[in-house]
């Protein structure tokens, strides 16, 4: 078995399938014990009822983890018609009830769906970890102050019902991070003149993780136990594998190495030269890469140098230079 004492260093992404039951923090306070290490970051809340893919930062990577925050999230669930609850999921206290329209279709149900397909502006839930004034909602809520946050732009790339079984519907949607699937399992209520909460929910992708990737707790203690731990940990540099990448020269790279900021313009060039295709709403960042000069096996490998923020449509001008987020050494 390995010496966990000596992990300190350990640097990389766990991806955890969380249990029901289970907040996200306290996944972290269990990885954080098992593998006797300080720094652990989750990449995107779960609700408690929720389970599914969480991928965790362990030690330096930490320092990626908004990287893969922005990420496409993909779910699947239940949701429940006819009931309302003050935390739109059915751990809630139910607020309202209302007869689903009799004779209602999954074809009016699928049509309704796509209606919140697109950008869209949604409310977050009362009971949720935004925050006012420096206090997550949920804790203002079970002292019954109830604040309602302004609605934030979201998109829906795809809202699908699967089936309709008296009242409850199954669903799969492909959202942008900051989506709250409770809040559309609610909307979407309203929208049939009826009321509706989430049943069930399980994330199966978080950015460019699924549930392929993903590891039960139980698969986590048995792998410290026999040693095999590093074998579940994903490097770095492959965890950031979805966002577009750039290949840039050595004299760039040096550059960027030493601290200096990036000309927007080449960095235009490059992008047309290689032909990258960019969706800044999901992805706004970009991978600069470098082919390795050393021969060997890895001649001609690429080796992450940097990922910085960009904009495509800020003006192309010698003088627009980009700082760099992260610089691989």
């Amino acid at each position: 078995m390995e010496n966990l004492d000596k992990r300190t260093d350990i640097e990389g992404i766990l991806v955890v399938d969380k249990p029901q039951g289970w907040t996200s923090f306290d996944v972290v306070r269990k990885i954080k014990r098992l593998l006797r290490i300080k720094k652990v970051g989750h990449t995107g809340t779960l609700d408690p009822m929720a389970t599914g893919v969480l991928p965790l930062c362990l030690g330096k990577a930490t320092k990626i983890a908004r990287f893969i925050t922005e990420g496409t999230k993909a779910y699947e669930g239940v949701i429940m018609f006819g009931t309302e609850t003050d935390t739109y999921d059915i751990t809630g206290q139910v607020v309202e009830q209302k007869p689903v329209p009799q004779g209602l279709s999954l074809e009016q149900v699928q049509e309704a769906a796509r209606a919140f397909q697109g950008k869209i502006f949604q409310s977050p839930p009362p009971y949720s970890a935004l925050k006012h004034k420096g206090v997550p909602l949920y804790k203002l809520a079970r002292k019954g102050v109830r604040v309602q946050k302004e609605p934030r732009e979201v998109i829906i790339y795809k809202f699908d019902i699967l089936w309709l079984r008296g009242n409850e519907a199954g669903f799969v949607v492909e959202c942008s991070k900051g989506t709250y699937v409770r809040s559309l399992a609610h909307d979407l209520g309203k929208h049939l003149d009826s009321c509706a909460c989430l049943k069930h929910l399980r994330r199966v992708r978080s950015g460019p993780f699924n549930l392929e990737n993903a590891h039960t707790i139980e698969e986590v203690e048995r792998a410290v136990r026999e040693g095999k731990i590093n074998g579940l940990i994903v490097p770095v540099t492959k965890a950031l594998s979805h966002i577009p990448q750039v290949e840039i020269d050595h004299e760039l790279a040096k550059e960027l190495r030493f601290g200096r900021p990036v000309p927007a313009s080449r960095l235009s060039e490059l992008l047309k030269e290689q032909c990258v295709e960019l969706d800044e709403s999901n992805h706004p960042y970009l991978r600069l890469v470098v082919k390795d000069a050393k021969g060997g096996k890895e001649a001609g490998a690429k080796r992450l140098v940097s990922v910085i923020q960009w904009l495509a449509s800020r003006p192309s001008q010698e003088s627009d230079r980009l700082k760099t987020l992260k610089v691989w050494q």
